[in-house]
């Protein structure tokens, strides 16, 4: 039979209480509280803060995410309705200048010189009053006051003489690619190297075949450019008809279409 164990002194108590005591009250602090009652308060931190939504946040849409992001959306049905007739109406034009100055050799080179001179003198004019508005950069203006200028350039040596309109197809046909070489960048070897072919190609043509045959050359070449890029246009305008005809997608959930002219919800921000 076993002895009974020995009592406890008062002190020993005291520090076995206060240790456990602590215990408890730190497992206490540890805990968070709870807030509300019943099932609807728990699992609930007081301390838990919601993100902030509506009014207190950042607000976009598809349009100006893409727009934020740098990339190009697809045009909208009224956008290609309004723009598949203009389309249409300069391809067409294109084309039709351009098998005039094939096949009239003598007035429809120079037909289709001063067209393309006026047609410059449009666009040109329609950029300055985009900038004076504006609408569009003040770079994109001063390059339209160039292209205005350099159309009525183009409109007078038409007017002038036959030769001076050869003239202006040899330097159309030389100039372009490097033109179109500082606007395309991730292109531009390629096209510098193309230029410089076409630049050899027309010296030797003049060196060893004579003036008259660079010039037919030059209006042949730049005539069947244009109606190249007529027919272009014409299918561009097929495609923006096509779009045109889509049925206007609904707007989202939740949206009632205040903003919609403005660019977007995101551009009240």
């Amino acid at each position: 039979m076993t002895a009974p164990p020995a009592a406890l002194s008062p002190d020993v108590l005291r520090a076995v209480g206060h240790r456990h005591g602590g215990a408890q009250r730190g497992t206490a602090e540890r805990r968070p509280r709870r807030t509300g009652g019943g099932s609807a308060g728990a699992g609930r931190c007081a301390r838990v803060r919601a993100p902030a939504v509506g009014d207190t946040g950042p607000v976009t849409n598809a349009v100006t995410a893409g727009r934020l992001a740098g990339t190009s959306t697809a045009p909208t049905p009224q956008q290609a309705a309004s723009t598949w007739p203009r389309m249409a109406a300069l391809g067409a034009a294109l084309v039709l200048l351009g098998v005039v100055a094939l096949i009239w050799s003598g007035t429809g080179p120079r037909v289709l010189l001063g067209a393309l001179g006026l047609i410059a003198v449009v666009r040109g004019a329609a950029a300055l009053r985009g900038a004076r508005d504006g609408r569009v950069e003040r770079s994109a203006g001063l390059i339209g006051a160039g292209t205005a200028w350099l159309g009525l350039v183009v409109a007078a040596l038409a007017l002038l003489s036959a030769p001076a309109a050869g003239w202006v197809f040899v330097a159309v046909a030389v100039l372009v690619l490097p033109a179109v070489a500082a606007a395309l960048p991730a292109r531009r070897t390629a096209l510098l190297a193309a230029g410089v072919v076409v630049a050899v190609g027309v010296l030797a043509l003049g060196v060893l075949a004579g003036t008259d045959a660079l010039l037919g050359t030059a209006r042949t070449v730049v005539a069947a450019a244009v109606v190249v890029l007529g027919l272009a246009n014409l299918a561009g305008a097929a495609g923006m008809a096509r779009i045109a005809r889509r049925p206007a997608p609904a707007p989202a959930a939740g949206c009632g279409g205040c903003a919609c002219g403005a660019g977007g919800c995101g551009s009240l921000r």
